[in-house]
């Protein structure tokens, strides 16, 4: 009587290496190191202080998600964002977008958070049960640009879908500007959209 021949064993085929981050380029990053120094820069002054308090209000929200949207972008034209952000003493970058419908360019200033040299936004929309404009814009275009502290940053959008980054980065929101805790819960059945921006060379 004859012995089977024995299977050989098998073994799974080793993963691929990770292939390592292309080194960013120096222009870049000298980019990102000056929009730091500005950052460094901003002072939180009166108006600061008395929109930190009044945000939280639901006055408040009712009246600037009329008054905001039309003097803000007025604003926030002159000098790219930075005499805006300088009157709030919010991070504010200047969103250069693209119309989802229209095909044509929109500026919006936003409050944004830093997460290591990506940018992060979120779409409350003052706590309406409704997405912003912009962030259908950013679905639809998600190659955009920004401006800030004279900087001007070409960056790619991604819908941030993961809770757990939603929830590292949104207290940093409500430290920078203490309403959004209130946007959110008028709306607790539509979670707003965040997006993450990577800078691109």
């Amino acid at each position: 009587m004859t012995e089977s021949p024995r299977a050989e064993p098998t073994h799974d085929p080793a993963p691929e290496p990770t292939p390592a981050p292309e080194p960013m380029p120096a222009s870049l990053r000298a980019q990102l190191d000056r929009v730091a120094v500005y950052e460094r820069t901003r002072r939180s002054g009166l108006v600061n202080r008395i929109t930190r308090r009044l945000g939280q209000t639901a006055a408040f929200a009712r009246v600037y998600r009329v008054v905001g949207p039309k003097i803000d972008p007025k604003i926030g034209a002159i000098k790219d964002g930075r005499y805006l952000a300088t009157v709030y003493g919010f991070p504010i970058l200047m969103l250069h977008h693209i119309g989802a419908k229209s095909g044509q360019e929109r500026v919006s200033p936003l409050v944004y958070v830093r997460d290591g040299d990506d940018f992060a936004l979120v779409g409350t929309n003052f706590g309406q049960a409704k997405h912003p404009a912009w962030t259908f814009n950013l679905l639809a275009h998600p190659d955009v640009a920004v401006g800030i502290g004279g900087e001007h940053l070409r960056v790619r959008a991604d819908l941030i879908d993961d809770q757990a980054a939603f929830d590292r980065l949104w207290p940093q929101f409500v430290d920078a500007y203490p309403g959004y805790a209130n946007y959110l819960t008028r709306r607790p059945d539509l979670p707003p959209r965040m997006f993450r921006l990577h800078p691109q060379a």
